[in-house]
């Protein structure tokens, strides 16, 4: 078991045990002079402490899959504390000390559910846009981070190459390489088939230098036909980065 599953069942058998005790100490002591109020106070308290697991449970599988939890889950889960405690306070004093009448003491535990609804709801909204956004971001900025991982890989397997010109190799690859980092991470969908050729010159390039290094001897046209195919794709990506610069 890993260590998300066991936190879960860890907070899991903690909210069973708290569901078990809250429901033992409201049979016990809770229903005395008005059992309608206390048990809208059982309802309350059970509904905080079903937030707080739900909030806990959330960010838990964001802080395992994300490695860190989001600002705005750590502000839902402390949302739903608050609210645990002000529905505990409301039961400790409007029911127990106060013995407020039962429909009245009942809208004031409704409209504490509803402004911790409210702010949850609007905090997981919020949330919720902000992953889109960086799905989106994420997305955007593939197709170059895919570029430059190939082209370090490319890089690596020239100076590989057992023979004094690895170094020339690897330095044209490289300068290729210098190119696409100081270009326009963000794409845009209508790009698309210029990222597509990027991608199919990059992988020709890949396999140029993988035969160059699986040959004896190699011809003595070589270099003009690497630096041939590494002119064409910085042609290429000049051409993305205006047809990028246009859009925006």
């Amino acid at each position: 078991m890993d260590k998300r599953n066991r936190y879960g069942a860890i907070l899991s058998a903690a909210y069973v045990a708290a569901v078990i005790v809250t429901v033992i100490c409201f049979a016990l002591w809770g229903f005395g002079a008005s059992p309608l109020r206390s048990a809208v106070s059982l309802l309350a308290v059970l509904a905080a402490e079903s937030a707080v697991y739900f909030s806990a449970r959330l960010w838990l599988r964001s802080a395992a899959r994300a490695g860190g939890a989001s600002p705005a889950l750590l502000t839902g889960m402390l949302i739903a504390l608050l609210y645990l405690l002000a529905a505990g306070a409301a039961a400790a004093i409007l029911d127990g000390l106060l013995e407020l009448g039962a429909f009245a003491y009942a809208a004031v535990q409704l409209v504490l559910l509803m402004v911790a609804a409210i702010l949850l709801g609007t905090t997981g909204l919020y949330s919720w846009n902000a992953s889109a956004q960086e799905g989106q971001t994420a997305d955007a900025t593939s197709s170059l981070r895919r570029q430059l991982e190939e082209l370090g890989e490319i890089r690596q397997i020239a100076r590989a190459w057992k023979r004094p010109e690895a170094a020339l190799l690897a330095g044209i690859v490289g300068d290729l390489e210098e190119q696409f980092k100081y270009s326009d991470p963000v794409s845009d969908p209508e790009l698309r088939a210029t990222e597509n050729l990027l991608d199919q010159q990059i992988s020709l390039l890949h396999d140029h230098v993988s035969l160059l290094l699986s040959l004896l001897e190699p011809s003595p046209e070589w270099e003009g036909d690497t630096r041939g195919l590494t002119d064409s794709i910085s042609a290429t990506l000049q051409r993305r980065n205006r047809e990028l610069a246009a859009l925006k």
